[in-house]
């Protein structure tokens, strides 16, 4: 019990003697960060409805409104008001294939976010003084997460197996959401530069929290921290992975600072990166929905079930 309050007493004294100017740069950087990964949501959206002028403004309200919803509530909850937004103000558009955009911009994600783990993973020992790669590695091989990845996999395969008629008229109507994988050209231009962009903020933006948190500080730190964030990321067990974030980053940075230090700091950039999206999804939300929508967005989660009646 000592040990903990220790630890405690530790993690408020980093939480108060922040640095304000670091905190703030951490904040603007995190902003932009979303910004964007909206536009390269966006150019996802904008070639799956060829048709229509899609405004950046519906797919960045969208998308920030969604990430506001997350920090708050588990299971993605945030992913239908996205559905529902987009579908509500761009004509033409249906659940599946805005659905399949966000799939696309997902699987992206997740690839740059592999990308990072295995560089962290393979280089770690050259680079990280306090051994955060070792760690990192045996966070990623634990029994638990191999095991619930086995079981989300094995999950997947099942329901694909049971439902493969519907899996059928899925694929179909997502088709049109993934036509960007057709050009290369706007691929790379629209989406994948963005998507560059969008992490090289990330990285600074967890560069400014370990300055502001007097946590010592280097590009390969940043870089493990965000690798830890990846890896906690596959089990959305609370929202915004609270507790398993915070887990993660201290196996990771085991070894660079003190276990009081690095909850302190996991624990605050966490609560300043969620308020900052409540806010400012809150904002973009006002903005393109009325109070209704919420709960119309959310209801479109049960249209799975009517798939093939989807339009």
């Amino acid at each position: 019990m000592h040990g903990v309050i220790t630890v405690l007493a530790g993690s408020m004294h980093t939480l108060t003697s922040v640095s304000l100017g670091a905190l703030a740069l951490a904040v603007a950087l995190h902003v932009g960060k979303l910004s964007a990964e909206a536009r390269s949501w966006h150019g996802i959206v904008q070639h799956a409805h060829a048709q229509h002028r899609v405004r950046f403004r519906t797919t960045f309200c969208a998308f920030v409104s969604s990430i506001g919803v997350n920090a708050i509530l588990p299971a993605r909850v945030g992913t239908a008001l996205r559905v529902g937004v987009v579908r509500r103000n761009v004509p033409g558009s249906s659940v599946v294939t805005i659905a399949a955009t966000i799939v696309l911009e997902t699987a992206i994600e997740v690839a740059f976010g592999a990308a990072v783990i295995a560089v962290t993973l393979l280089a770690g020992n050259s680079y990280h003084p306090g051994g955060s790669a070792p760690a990192l590695s045996a966070l990623a091989m634990h029994p638990f997460v191999l095991t619930v990845s086995a079981c989300l996999a094995s999950a997947a395969l099942v329901l694909g197996l049971v439902y493969r008629q519907r899996a059928r008229a899925v694929l179909a109507r997502m088709a049109q959401g993934f036509s960007i994988m057709r050009s290369p050209g706007a691929l790379v231009a629209r989406v994948l530069s963005w998507k560059l962009v969008a992490w090289a903020l990330r990285l600074g933006a967890v560069y400014a929290f370990l300055l502001a948190f007097h946590v010592p500080a280097a590009p390969w730190t940043a870089l493990a921290v965000v690798a830890a964030q990846n890896v906690a990321g596959f089990l959305p067990l609370l929202p915004g992975n609270a507790g398993t974030q915070q887990a993660a980053i201290g196996v990771a940075l085991a070894g660079t600072a003190s276990a009081t230090a690095l909850l302190g700091f996991g624990v605050g950039m966490q609560v300043a990166t969620a308020i900052a999206d409540l806010i400012l999804g809150a904002a973009a939300l006002a903005l393109v929905a009325n109070r209704d929508d919420l709960r119309d967005a959310l209801g479109t989660v049960r249209l799975w079930r009517r798939v093939p009646a989807v339009t």
